[in-house]
């Protein structure tokens, strides 16, 4: 998979975001919560930056589904 500049963007600017607000975060992130309002999982913030890999999946499976090269 050859990746052009458009996809290099697509990959680096959201987990520059992410790192850069990483500080402003707290320390564990809810996810989910229940129909009572109470959160079912945390995410640890330090694996924040997983977060801003995911345009970057979505934006490759699109391409995948749509047969662009």
């Amino acid at each position: 998979m050859k990746l052009k500049k458009k996809d290099i963007l697509i990959l680096v600017i959201p987990i520059i975001i992410m790192i850069a607000i990483m500080p402003l975060l707290p320390s564990k992130i809810p996810m989910q919560w229940d129909v009572n309002g109470k959160v079912n999982w945390y995410l640890d913030r330090k694996f924040s930056f997983i977060i801003g890999i995911i345009p970057f999946a979505v934006y490759e499976l699109h391409k995948l589904k749509h047969g662009y090269a």
